[in-house]
């Protein structure tokens, strides 16, 4: 056997989706005159470009401490704020960089438990997926104005809500053809379908996968040894391994230079948080914190063994990989003494454990 030779095991995985904001808690998006926001309280940061359809400008910024950890973000376009809703109230903030306002105001009763929220054309649009109606406000705090639509079939099936401009609203989804799309809705029943942007798309939990089409765990044979006499043979062997992570550009992204996150630690976080993710979304249900995240490097190793008689020992690497290469080259070797790859996983199940895995 080559030791080029390689196993994907049972880890290598189709095309999944996105993880909608039910299933990633702190992550949303929101749109205001100021471009479209991906925010990502788990990351401590978030995403601005002008629009999510093109790749210009697409930059990441630091979330203030006091901003994470929000239910929802809704963008304001009259007063080009951000509201932050955790429970029953909510914070303004106009930079999400920046501290909110101390004040928490309470949501009126009526507002209290959408799914999705979103700001246009100077109202409030709260949506209620479960009894298929989108309620529209004048004040959140108010419930002023309220008016209730149907929310069409179609339009119940999205992950992220949001208002592109005044008069529209619009939701992700995602489909083996397009992969990330948004699609806009309204009363006259208008729809616009427009694939998302690849640079937007990774910045999104499951995203990773989508543009780099699947995530895979395998081993990979980097050494054999055999003894083809019929007598014991001691002997001294190198084992040389790669250990770390391939240092790849995940998108063009650019970074402001104030309080925005490291480019590296910002990769590292978003590969480990998708290995972790089950395979629904594209993960492989893998926690990866414990491995060596550092770039990539060798190391060698001496082996004294003592071959039997025509025996062959085979040495064998774990590593994950988005697409067919590898990202993350594992410290676990595993010895066995068939040519076939071993059948156990070095890594621990992440919180999404073995579901689906």
């Amino acid at each position: 056997m080559a030791q080029s030779d390689r196993s994907t095991m049972a880890l290598s995985l189709p095309m999944a989706g996105i993880a909608p904001r039910a299933h990633s808690p702190g992550t949303d998006v929101f749109a205001t005159p100021h471009g479209f926001f991906v925010v990502r309280s788990d990351m401590g940061c978030f995403l601005q470009a002008p629009e999510c359809h093109s790749p210009e400008a697409v930059e990441i910024r630091g979330l203030h401490p006091a901003c994470w950890g929000g239910e929802h973000y809704v963008g304001d376009d009259p007063g080009s704020s951000v509201c932050i809703i955790r429970g029953d109230t909510f914070h303004r903030t106009t930079d999400l960089s920046a501290a909110p306002s101390p004040d928490a105001l309470p949501l009126h009763p009526t507002c209290r438990g959408g799914d999705h929220y979103a700001s246009w054309g100077g109202r409030f649009s709260v949506i209620f997926l479960a009894r298929g109606v989108v309620l529209s406000v004048a004040d959140l705090t108010t419930g002023a104005e309220a008016e209730e639509t149907p929310l069409e079939p179609a339009s119940r099936h999205g992950l992220y809500y949001y208002a592109p401009d005044t008069t529209h609203l619009a939701f992700l989804g995602v489909d083996e053809q397009q992969g990330l799309y948004s699609q806009v809705f309204s009363s006259s029943g208008h729809q616009e379908v427009l694939p998302v942007h690849a640079d937007v798309v990774s910045f999104l939990p499951g995203g990773l996968s989508l543009v780099h089409r699947g995530t895979f765990g395998a081993w990979e044979c980097i050494k054999l040894i055999q003894n083809e006499t019929d007598g014991p043979l001691p002997g001294s062997h190198e084992i040389t391994r790669k250990v770390g992570r391939v240092e790849e550009k995940l998108a063009n992204w650019t970074f402001s230079t104030a309080g925005s996150p490291v480019p590296a630690d910002l990769s590292v976080a978003l590969l480990q948080a998708q290995f972790s993710l089950p395979p629904v979304y594209g993960g492989l249900g893998l926690r990866t914190e414990q491995e060596e995240w550092e770039a990539v490097a060798e190391e060698g190793e001496e082996l004294r063994v003592i071959l039997q008689p025509r025996q062959k020992l085979y040495w064998w690497q774990y590593h994950l990989g988005l697409g067919h290469r590898p990202i993350l080259f594992c410290r676990c070797l595993k010895v066995t003494r068939s040519p076939a790859s071993p059948d156990n996983l070095p890594l621990p199940w992440s919180d999404s454990g073995d579901a689906g895995v």
